[in-house]
């Protein structure tokens, strides 16, 4: 640590005559400066925090340094210091005045050190130091976060050793992008790296992700976890072992290692055999970082051939995921439930939820984007401007709807009138001003309980009607599964979602398939009608009049959503032309008693609107006397009233014969004789 003896001492002392009424040993909550204006008092039992009893002014003064400044920066408020933070405080000084009245910064104390002898005075004095949580976790309680984080505090407020020589990096303190939205990748902990290799390790990461900037921070913490794994075994069974003279027969003892390995499986809450997934991703990241090594021409690195210490079968083939193939998408049904109680999400969250659906960012995109993240173009369109960190694609354009514009508008007005070049100075759009995030932009984890909780209390339920498990990422496969049903162009929407590998948009198409196919069923169940040769209706099903125009029931199941119209179905061969497209009577597969033309159950609700509308029609014809019209409505309205008392009857419309659909004019005529 490369602490200057004065330094702790000097800034304390100019911060108390900045701010001299946290410089006395008694606070009075209600009388500090940042409590004028308060809307609420504190309780007169809780006003007063008295510093006086503690014997080392030392680190007592670094303590009022840690509350001052966390209240004047907003981290904390004064109820949370007065009420919360305090009640554990007497007991932490003394903790300091009995095992260390003489230093003279908590600096000097290693941090390990003095955890766990504070760890040993809570238990002793019958305080608890852990509790259960919800989901059967444990977390540390309030005493021993207080010294963690009073701890931390002063280490990053007055430590001088640059950044890349500490065996912990704080993310925020090195010149890279930090996604704000994760929490839990903000420091790269070198800890668990033995000695030997950790200066290595450090150095790798740095020519990555500082230097290079080909690696990011949060994918730093995996390479470091997967390489301690690899460089503690080396230490450990070949203490002596150089890397530069690593030979295959290490590799082998490592391979039988790591395939041994037992890790947590988070579903089940278990331990269990590492998986093919995870001990391929622990040798690829080992095998590159070997290759760098070579790559960069460390003194380090391999002597022998990357190839000659590592063989093909070496890594198991990984298997897609079921969710790759099948991703999980909101489906429509759950986000009408959505829709229908949005109230009772909190309006903090409302216009981030409708981003994610109606633009396809991920869920962390939406949370990191700027205030100035609306473009309007010249025809008047909106353009929804973000990074996609996970693919790294600076200021990536979608088009959004003008009513998701007028969301982000809303939300850009809201941090106009309270954003300051403190509490958000680098203009997030979802920003917290108060609190230990202040200046950050909301987290993925809180979004992800804050779904959980409005999912239970709307009581939105699955098809099993079970509370439905909302994914953040669910959002997005919903608006690309959106546009491959709308029938964009997969090409078009891999460019429109930054995908860097078409493999996911892929998975989107084969949902779209299988929607179509549910769609098929569904109207098969449905039976339908179908005009014959006379003009009639008589009952079929899809499939039989498919067969009957010698189509394929694949292409029919394929092609579902380009053969079914408003009206109703064609189920007509491509290789045909329409004998009725340019008929101006509406519809002319009705008009004209077309026999490739199919109905069924699926098309009642609009039949009964059409009726009802040409019901209305009819009164105005008659009562102003529009002869030639009123013909035409009362044969519309006959058509309309027959379709619908078939398919009610789950009845359903048919088509032609091969001659009839592959002919036309006096070929069709022609051949037509030839057959009877």
């Amino acid at each position: 640590m490369n602490l200057k003896s004065y330094n702790t001492r000097d800034i304390i002392s100019d911060f108390f005559n900045q701010n001299p009424w946290y410089k006395p040993d008694v606070w009075y909550g209600n009388e500090l400066e940042v409590a004028k204006g308060s809307r609420r008092l504190l309780n007169p039992s809780r006003n007063k925090i008295n510093y006086s009893f503690s014997k080392n002014s030392y680190i007592k003064n670094e303590i009022k340094y840690y509350f001052g400044q966390s209240l004047n920066d907003s981290l904390y408020s004064v109820i949370t210091i007065f009420e919360g933070k305090a009640h554990h405080l007497k007991r932490l000084l003394k903790f300091i005045d009995r095992y260390y009245p003489h230093k003279k910064t908590i600096l000097d104390i290693p941090k390990d050190e003095l955890m766990i002898e504070y760890t040993k005075f809570l238990v002793g004095n019958g305080i608890k130091v852990k509790f259960i949580k919800k989901n059967n976790g444990t977390a540390v309680t309030a005493p021993i976060s207080l010294m963690s984080t009073f701890y931390d505090y002063i280490y990053n407020a007055f430590d001088l050793t640059p950044e890349c020589d500490k065996d912990i990096w704080d993310g925020t303190k090195l010149p890279i992008e930090i996604d704000y939205t994760n929490t839990s990748t903000k420091k790269l902990k070198f800890t668990k790296v033995n000695q030997n290799h950790r200066q290595l390790v450090k150095k790798y990461l740095r020519t990555r992700v500082v230097e290079l900037k080909n690696l990011t921070f949060s994918i730093g913490f995996r390479y470091i976890h997967e390489l301690s794994i690899f460089l503690n075994f080396l230490n450990d069974e070949y203490p002596e072992l150089f890397i530069k003279d690593l030979e295959r027969k290490h590799i082998v003892a490592y391979l039988k290692l790591i395939k041994s390995k037992m890790i947590l499986d988070k579903t089940q809450r278990k331990k269990i055999k590492a998986t093919n997934v995870y001990i391929s991703t622990n040798l690829s990241i080992v095998r590159k970082f070997l290759v760098d090594l070579k790559v960069l021409d460390w003194k380090e690195a391999p002597t022998q051939h990357i190839e000659a210490l590592f063989l093909p079968n070496d890594n198991p083939r990984r298997t897609k995921s079921e969710s790759f193939d099948n991703p999980k998408y909101i489906p429509d049904y759950i986000w009408d439930q959505v829709v229908d109680n949005i109230h009772l999400i909190g309006e903090r969250y409302v216009p981030i939820i409708l981003i994610m659906e109606g633009s396809g960012f991920r869920g962390s995109d939406v949370l990191g984007l700027k205030i100035n993240c609306l473009e309007k173009d010249n025809k008047g369109d909106y353009w929804l401007v973000g990074d996609q960190r996970k693919v790294n694609y600076k200021n990536h354009k979608v088009p959004i709807s003008e009513e998701l514009a007028k969301v982000v508008m809303s939300q850009q007005e809201v941090c106009k009138q309270n954003s300051t070049p403190e509490n958000n100075p680098e203009e997030f759009l979802f920003v917290s001003y108060h609190g230990q995030r202040r200046g950050k932009p909301q987290t993925t984890s809180t979004l992800s309980r804050v779904l959980r909780e409005f999912a239970e209390k709307a009581n939105i339920k699955d098809v099993n009607g079970e509370i439905y498990r909302f994914k953040n990422h669910a959002f997005r496969h919903r608006y690309g599964v959106t546009l491959i049903n709308n029938g964009m162009n997969i090409v078009h929407v891999q460019r429109l979602m930054a995908h860097a590998s078409p493999e996911m948009t892929l998975a989107y198409a084969k949902i779209h398939d299988q929607t179509l196919k549910e769609a098929y069923f569904e109207a098969k169940s449905k039976g339908g009608v179908k005009f014959n040769i006379e003009g009639a209706l008589v009952k079929t099903d899809i499939d039989k009049q498919a067969i009957e125009n010698d189509l394929e029931l694949e292409w029919i199941r394929h092609n579902y959503d380009s053969i079914r119209m408003d009206h109703g179905m064609c189920i007509k061969s491509n290789k045909m032309k329409c004998d009725y497209a340019e008929k101006v009577l509406e519809p002319p597969c009705i008009a004209n008693n077309c026999r490739s033309f199919h109905v069924d159950g699926s098309f009642i609700d609009y039949y009964r609107f059409q009726i009802t509308a040409l019901e209305k029609d009819i009164q105005i014809y008659e009562k102003n006397g529009h002869i030639r019209s009123l013909q035409f409505a009362n044969k519309k309205i006959q058509n309309y009233r027959k379709i619908l008392n078939e398919i009610s009857g789950k009845g359903s419309l048919n088509g032609m014969q091969k001659e009839r659909r592959e002919y036309i004019g006096e070929e069709r005529e022609n051949n037509v004789k030839q057959k009877s």
